[in-house]
């Protein structure tokens, strides 16, 4: 037999609360380190793209939504966001597990039953922002967390222009816009002031 047909893959979560969740695609639970690793079905993850100096790596995680101890709401509330992620290989008949790689939670969407988390590798935390970015446009991905929309709801292709129009028009989300649409530009900042302009303190767009 060959050694190929005794190994499988192993995905380690760790949450923000320390908590963690393992998940595997061979077909029994199995206990390494402490640890349970659960069966999933179509459970998988694309090659980890290795980069060369600070870049980050890049890949992603499948899997169907019911995570062990972790619902589908759960989810989409927010508590995979930032979780810490290992992936190993185990050889059940041996014993030994190797590890592959690690890196953090991204972006997640849904289709269906299943989502799909974006894997960043750790030198991505040196390339993020801190704090809030002041822009007219949305700075949520459409379908994530953020956004809270479910991308499976509309057609395959649709593209979201990151709006306030877009947002509150065409998919009803307001509430949700995650930028400052009305965040005064150069050209307010340097225009002259007129005479038919207001000057008692109100809102420029009548709010």
């Amino acid at each position: 037999m060959s050694d190929v047909t005794t190994t499988c893959s192993l995905w380690r979560l760790t949450l923000k609360d320390g908590s963690t969740i393992g998940l595997t695609n061979h077909d029994v639970d199995l206990n390494i380190n402490g640890v349970t690793y659960f069966p999933r079905r179509g459970a998988e993850s694309s090659v980890v793209e290795t980069q060369a100096g600070l870049s980050a790596d890049s890949a992603t995680i499948q899997t169907v939504l019911d995570l062990p101890n972790l619902s589908p709401q759960a989810i989409r509330d927010g508590s995979l966001d930032s979780a810490r992620i290992a992936q190993f290989r185990h050889d059940w008949r041996r014993g030994d597990t190797q590890l592959l790689s690690e890196g953090r939670i991204g972006d997640i969407s849904q289709t269906g039953d299943r989502f799909e988390a974006e894997w960043l590798g750790l030198a991505s935390l040196l390339d993020r922002s801190t704090g809030r970015v002041f822009s007219r446009q949305c700075d949520a991905s459409f379908g994530d967390t953020r956004c809270g929309l479910n991308s499976a709801n509309f057609p395959e292709g649709m593209d979201c222009p990151r709006t306030f129009p877009a947002c509150r028009d065409q998919f009803a989300n307001s509430a949700n816009f995650r930028g400052f649409p009305y965040l005064l530009g150069d050209d307010a900042l340097q225009s002259d002031i007129r005479a038919d302009d207001r000057r008692d303190g109100s809102s420029r767009y009548r709010l």
